[in-house]
C-alpha cells in the first residue's frame, strides 16, 4: 500500500507541474494555472498525510499482539514458580547430632512425632511418641520415645512388635528396652533393616505393648528420610 501510494504521489506531482506550465481546457482541474497549482499542492500535501494514517494503522495490531504475548508467557513464567513451590513440601523429619565431649564421639540421629497422643497414667499430660532413627557403631538403632508409655520391651524377655509399612503386610520386629530400661524407650530390632524400608516409605504403624494398656497403634509420617 505504501508503493503505490508513492507511484501516485509522484504521478500526480510531475503531472500538476506540467499543467501548470500548460493548462488543458479539456481536464477540469488542470483547465486554468491555478487550478493545477491547486491540484498539485493537495496532491503534494494530501498523499503523504493518507500514506502515514495508513501505515499506523496497519502497525497498531502488531503492537497490540506482541504485547498479549508478553502477557501470556509472564502468566506462564509466575504458574511454573507457584507449581516448583508446592511441589518442595516441609520435611517431617528434623535432624541433628549429639556430642559426648568426654569421648570425642558423636552420634547423628532423625527424628519424626506420630499423629496420636497418649495421657500419662494421671490424666493430666499427653504427648506425642517421638520414632528417631540413630547412628551406631555396626549400622543404625531404631527407638520409639513416649514418657507417657512403658513399654513392656525390656532386657530380659524376647519381645516384639508389629510394623506395616504404607500397604504392605505386617511384619514382626524384636524389641528390648534402653539400658537399664529406662521408662517410655524402646529399641526395635534389627535396626539397619527397618532403616532401609523407612526410606522407601510414607507411612509406618507401630504396635507396640505397654504395661496396663495392652497393644497401642501409633502411625508415623516418614517420607523423605534422609540418613
Amino acid at each position: 500500500m505504501g508503493t503505490l501510494i508513492t507511484i501516485i504521489w509522484l504521478v500526480g506531482t510531475v503531472a500538476s507541474i506540467w499543467f501548470i506550465i500548460r493548462p488543458s481546457s479539456s481536464l477540469p482541474m488542470y483547465a486554468t494555472r491555478g487550478r493545477a497549482i491547486a491540484t498539485g499542492a493537495a496532491i503534494f500535501i494530501g498523499l503523504p498525510i493518507v500514506g502515514a494514517i495508513i501505515g499506523i494503522s496497519s502497525l497498531a495490531p502488531s503492537q497490540t499482539k506482541s504485547t498479549s504475548t508478553a502477557t501470556v508467557d509472564s502468566g506462564s513464567a509466575a504458574d511454573g514458580n507457584s507449581q516448583s513451590a508446592a511441589a518442595a513440601p516441609a520435611s517431617p523429619w528434623t535432624y541433628g547430632e549429639n556430642k559426648d565431649a568426654m569421648r570425642g564421639t558423636s552420634t547423628k540421629y532423625a527424628a519424626t512425632r506420630s499423629e496420636e497422643k497418649y495421657q500419662n497414667v494421671l490424666g493430666t499430660d499427653e504427648q506425642t511418641t517421638s520414632l528417631q532413627v540413630q547412628t551406631a557403631a555396626k549400622g543404625y538403632d531404631v527407638v520409639i520415645i513416649n514418657p507417657n508409655l512403658q513399654f513392656t520391651c525390656n532386657s530380659l524377655t524376647s519381645k516384639q512388635v508389629s510394623v506395616k509399612f504404607d500397604d504392605g503386610p505386617i511384619e514382626r520386629f524384636g524389641c528390648t528396652g534402653a539400658v537399664g530400661d529406662e521408662f517410655g524407650t524402646a529399641f526395635i530390632n534389627p535396626g539397619s533393616r527397618i532403616v532401609s524400608k523407612l526410606k522407601a516409605a510414607k507411612k509406618v504403624m507401630i504396635e507396640a505393648e505397654v504395661f496396663q494398656r495392652g497393644n497401642i497403634q501409633m502411625t508415623f509420617n516418614v517420607a523423605g528420610l534422609k540418613f
